[in-house]
């Protein structure tokens, strides 16, 4: 074995985690940057109080929580998905109650793509998520339409 190739065998290793962690801290740095313009347009005075002693106050800046309600609808949905999921399993339930389930599903998820459609940017791991639920949906709503589960 060769000692002196050792380094060169590791380093394609770490390019590769350099790469996976790169698109998270570039999501990262556009929040850090925009909270930073933020902060920048709104300076705070803090002038020192020359007392030690003395606690000053500062202004407490709250940050946007971006896409909470949506965040909240995605999780709705998901509950969809469990009981749907739940309901199949279950055998004493039939086809026949098992379908309002899949069709508040179906509805819940096309309904919820297209609120993302008009207010998200493309490329956003929630709308990317949410792209993902919708096809779910439709997928299973025509499989169980064409007789998958009978």
């Amino acid at each position: 074995m060769n000692i002196q190739n050792i380094n060169a065998v590791s380093q394609p290793e770490k390019s590769t985690r350099q790469k996976s962690t790169d698109a998270h801290s570039t999501e990262f740095q556009s929040y850090l940057d925009a909270f930073s313009e933020k902060i920048q347009d709104n300076p705070v005075n803090v002038k020192p109080s020359g007392n030690v002693c003395s606690v000053q106050t500062v202004p407490f800046i709250k940050m946007p929580e971006p896409h909470k309600e949506m965040v909240a609808k995605v999780n709705s949905v998901l509950d969809l998905f469990e009981t749907y999921s739940n309901d199949l399993h279950d055998s004493n339930k039939t086809l026949k109650e098992i379908e309002p389930v899949l069709l508040n599903m179906k509805q819940a998820t096309e309904k919820l793509y297209k609120e993302n459609a008009l207010n998200a940017e493309a490329g956003n791991t929630l709308s990317q998520l949410i792209n993902n639920l919708q096809v779910t949906a439709s997928v299973e709503y025509f499989k169980f339409q064409r007789g998958d589960y009978l």
